[in-house]
């Protein structure tokens, strides 16, 4: 391997121990030793790459955030695929959203580290709602900022919060029959948000009238 292939390397695998360390301990409680035993390499290494661990703390986070800001541009073509497909990314990177609540638990007040990026990131998909909205796949009714906040909700609560899906419906996420219904109702919220199933409503009244 060359050197710059190894250094690189090297600064991935800090970069995801530190994931695991943020989740696991806390901002407060990770330590530079913490993520350098856990990477499998020692803590001089570590301070060469990173200062400090507020700065490999912004280095994780923009670093998922460049990896799903570039999913964007492989986002299938209707609402129902979209909710099915970030629903499944989500689930196979259940570690994004995990940084994301503790960051929201310790942050508090502060503004979120690389705010216009992901400002950016969000208004891309915002942007995306708008015209399906203009285009009539979604009811002109609903304000699209708050709307993109409920479906950031929906595809990601099965993953952010597991324990309650298997409470409230006795299935894991990743079990054969929730992934059923949680696709079935990722379709059904669609047709709802299009308006589609009321104007189905709406021809079979005029039929029995």
């Amino acid at each position: 391997m060359a050197a710059k292939d190894r250094s690189t390397a090297t600064r991935d695998a800090i970069v995801e121990a530190a994931i695991e360390e943020f989740i696991e301990r806390g901002f407060a409680g990770v330590r530079m030793e913490h993520v350098a035993k856990r990477a499998g390499y020692n803590k001089a290494l570590v301070y060469r790459w990173f200062k400090d661990r507020e700065t490999l703390f912004r280095e994780a986070l923009k670093r998922r955030f460049s990896q799903r800001a570039g999913l964007l541009d492989k986002l299938p073509e209707t609402l129902p695929e979209i909710l099915r497909w970030w629903s499944q990314q989500t689930a196979a990177d259940p570690n994004f959203m995990r940084m994301i609540l503790r960051e929201a638990l310790e942050a508090r007040d502060k503004e979120p580290a690389h705010a216009e990026f992901r400002r950016d990131y969000y208004r891309r998909q915002i942007e995306l709602l708008k015209s399906f909205q203009v285009n009539g796949r979604i009811s002109p009714e609903f304000d699209l900022e708050m709307l993109f906040i409920a479906l950031l909700s929906v595809v990601t609560m099965t993953s952010a919060l597991p324990q309650i899906v298997q409470l409230a419906t006795g299935l894991r996420p990743g079990d054969k029959k929730f992934r059923k219904r949680w696709a079935a109702f990722l379709e059904m919220l669609a047709a709802h948000l299009s308006g589609a199933t009321r104007s189905a409503d709406c021809a079979a009244t005029k039929r029995t009238t």
